[in-house]
């Protein structure tokens, strides 16, 4: 989502739901099989994404991929009487 072809960049973003879905590895081969049309396909060089501090679980996930972390938006969301950051994280087709 959010591409943009001048610059070549993109937004990526999951959501597995199902808690019997989780810890399959189906978050990273979703991920790779994203990264990979994106990356040969659409010939993007930067893709991104943006995940809440305490999904600790989607951020080993993305980091297991390849994302790194560039930025953070301290205190950015609040849940249950307390702040999260947003972490911004990207990876390179190189």
């Amino acid at each position: 989502m959010n591409i943009n072809y001048q610059n070549r960049i993109g937004t990526v973003g999951i959501f597995i739901g199902d808690e019997s879905n989780r810890n399959n590895g189906y978050g990273a081969e979703t991920l790779k099989l994203l990264l990979d049309y994106g990356f040969n396909y659409l010939n993007l060089n930067n893709i991104m994404l943006t995940v809440k501090s305490f999904n600790e679980r989607a951020i080993k996930c993305y980091e297991k991929v390849g994302f790194k972390e560039f930025g953070r938006r301290r205190e950015s969301y609040f849940l249950n009487g307390r702040y999260y950051d947003d972490i911004h994280m990207d990876i390179l087709a190189s």
